[in-house]
């Protein structure tokens, strides 16, 4: 878990794809916090998503390009949102 020089746990910003990824994966940080942090505590987690549909889209397409400019307008809106950093627990786009 990283913290930041405030002492707290940095801002989590989830660009996510599927519901299924996304939410596992919010599980994760939620559960590994509890466990570092204290009972029920967790760093700040923030997620976006576009539509599943945009996405299968560009793939099916074979637009890479398409999938790169779904996943940086979800980066760029989280980190307008505060995240101090991003991760993205799709296979299927990465």
């Amino acid at each position: 878990m990283e913290i930041s020089r405030t002492g707290h746990p940095k801002h989590i910003g989830i660009v996510a794809c599927s519901a299924e990824g996304a939410a596992l994966c919010y599980r994760t940080i939620c559960a590994e916090g509890a466990k570092l942090l204290g009972p029920h505590a967790h760093p700040e987690v923030s997620l976006h998503t576009h539509s599943l549909a945009d996405y299968v889209k560009c793939l099916d397409a074979g637009d890479l390009q398409g999938v790169g400019e779904l996943m940086l307008s979800s980066a760029e809106k989280l980190a307008n949102a505060g995240a101090d950093f991003l991760i993205c627990p799709d296979n299927t786009i990465h």
